[in-house]
């Protein structure tokens, strides 16, 4: 199929087909179409499963602020695939999306919890509030909770939290460990390194 222009793509949006509605979404993503963005958020919340999937992820390559709150629904719906696109889309989205991903840090869902710290991480949230939340994330009763604060930690460079990921090199999960080892090395300042050495040492 011939690639839409924008102006076809939107007008496509209402085709009786469910194949021409799909890719007119994907094209607008593709475009990044910010005027289409809130036909999407109309049409994110009257789909199926699979045109919602499509739909978030064309939200996530427009990039547009506006999306943010729909998005942050859908991290904490029940499709594990939307919430997977949802995560990426925030990710893309940036720091318009940090405050709702450091609320999301104490939802009492752990996938969303886990999604939050990763997103967080590969924001480069360095907000005061993120790295709070992250530091309460390492003691997290989910250990891939505790994995994706780590990791998160390690990529912001933070190096207040050097002490605390050098209690997670202890942690009962290994992945988390590892994750914590990581972190140090990524931060890798005098007392990073010296908490490796003193862990290694004990080994």
């Amino acid at each position: 199929m011939n690639n839409y222009t924008s102006e076809q793509a939107m007008n496509a949006l209402n085709d009786h087909d469910a194949e021409v509605r799909a890719r007119a979404i994907e094209q607008l993503g593709e475009l990044g179409h910010a005027p289409a963005v809130p036909h999407l958020l109309t049409i994110l919340e009257a789909s199926d499963p699979g045109t919602r999937f499509i739909t978030v992820q064309a939200l996530g390559r427009i990039a547009d602020a506006a999306a943010v709150p729909a998005l942050l629904t859908h991290l904490r719906g029940d499709d594990p695939w939307v919430r997977a696109a949802a995560t990426g889309s925030l990710i893309a989205i940036g720091t318009p999306a940090v405050d709702g991903l450091i609320e999301g840090l104490r939802d009492e869902d752990k996938a969303v919890r886990r999604a939050a710290a990763k997103a967080l991480g590969k924001i480069g949230a360095a907000e005061e509030a993120a790295i709070n939340g992250l530091s309460v994330a390492l003691l997290d009763v989910d250990k891939g909770v505790r994995r994706f604060a780590a990791e998160a930690l390690g990529r912001l460079g933070e190096e207040r939290m050097v002490p605390e990921l050098a209690e997670a090199l202890d942690d009962g999960d290994p992945r988390t460990r590892i994750a914590a080892f990581r972190a140090l090395a990524q931060i890798d300042t005098p007392e990073a390194r010296e908490a490796v050495r003193q862990w290694a040492k004990d080994q």
